[in-house]
């Protein structure tokens, strides 16, 4: 692509899309929640992957819509900063981020290539959509 240049990568997009893809994200696992559908390990860290795939899906798709450049590195950087934040988050509160064995490193490693693949799947198609014409007219 002729878009993937870091002088297309525009952080406010960065944090607009990751902010909205822990909204969804957060909102999905929480229906899910509501409905009752999270009751044992097994089935609530899969759960958590659905409403992450989700979420990041929407937040690269929000991205690639509203800024259609660099589609894969802004799906790429909304996931660096989850790294970042949870990298943060450990450093400032040791111990309370982890606790059961679905929190163990593969489930985190496997849940990081989750939000980059959803992120930048999620960027591609909107920027594919803005590039074919096929986005919604929201203006009525």
């Amino acid at each position: 692509m002729h878009s993937e240049h870091v002088r297309n990568l525009h952080p406010g997009w960065v944090v607009g899309g990751w902010l909205l893809a822990v909204a969804v994200s957060a909102a999905v696992f929480m229906v899910l929640v509501g409905a009752g559908l999270v009751q044992d390990a097994r089935w609530g860290a899969a759960l958590v992957l659905l409403a992450v795939a989700l979420g990041f899906f929407a937040g690269g798709l929000f991205v690639g819509l509203r800024w259609s450049d660099a589609p894969i590195l802004h799906g790429a950087a909304i996931t660096f900063l989850s790294v970042l934040v949870w990298f943060l988050g450990s450093l400032l509160a040791p111990g309370t981020l982890g606790g059961t064995e679905a929190e163990g490193p593969a489930f985190v490693l496997g849940l990081v290539l989750l939000q980059l693949t959803a992120s930048v799947s999620g960027g591609w198609l909107g920027r594919t959509l803005v590039r074919r014409g096929e986005t919604p007219n929201l203006e009525g």
